[in-house]
């Protein structure tokens, strides 16, 4: 079983996050009380990255605030273990209870395939601590940024090429992972708003 440990990161430091993140925050929390909930803003996440690569760093210092937030979420889940949500995700069923039937064993937990866009979203996933597959998703970032010029990194566009090299080496190791997104809900309407009734939204 993965670690019981829920990651999330934005910019801003959580005392300063808008209500409507910190009520995301708070669905994650409610459905999984005896799992630790973790935090970490831009400054901590550049530390992590630096921490576990110098190499890697100076390229995550290139890149859009997305893009590092893609890296570090990698890094932090290799090194620590358990289970990633972005800030525009709500826990609507407790994660054990989503997995319990089905997991076997797997070292990473991601969305099922074709869940927007077509291919695996790393907008929510799950690793073992050490994942061989995680491990092989950021050795591949690096060699792909050692081919990029400062002006390939200026024009990066959303999302590349992060997302796309992470559901090609996942869909390659299908073996390695266990497909589930049965325990959230990810939406863009999330990126600005969520109700205050949140204990509410899970019924």
């Amino acid at each position: 079983m993965f670690p019981k440990i829920i990651w999330q990161t934005h910019e801003l430091p959580y005392k300063k996050l808008p209500d409507f993140q910190k009520n995301i925050i708070e669905t994650w929390k409610y459905l999984n009380p005896d799992w630790e909930h973790r935090y970490i803003d831009a400054e901590e996440r550049s530390k992590q990255v630096k921490e576990y690569d110098s190499l890697l760093h100076s390229y995550y210092l290139l890149l859009g605030k997305v893009h590092q937030a893609d890296i570090w979420r990698l890094v932090t889940l290799y090194e620590y273990g358990g289970v990633y949500a972005d800030m525009d995700s709500v826990c609507i069923k407790p994660i054990e209870e989503a997995i319990e039937w089905n997991y076997k064993g797997e070292q990473m937990m991601c969305s099922s395939i074709g869940f927007q866009n077509g291919g695996v979203n790393n907008s929510n996933f799950g690793s073992i601590k050490n994942s061989k597959i995680v491990k092989l998703i950021l050795d591949t970032y690096i060699l792909t940024y050692e081919s990029y010029d400062a002006e390939t990194f200026k024009s990066l566009e959303h999302g590349e090429p992060e997302n796309v090299l992470f559901s090609k080496i996942v869909q390659e190791n299908k073996k390695l992972v266990y497909f589930n997104n049965e325990y959230f809900s990810h939406s863009e309407e999330y990126k600005t708003s969520f109700p205050n009734n949140w204990i509410n939204f899970k019924n």
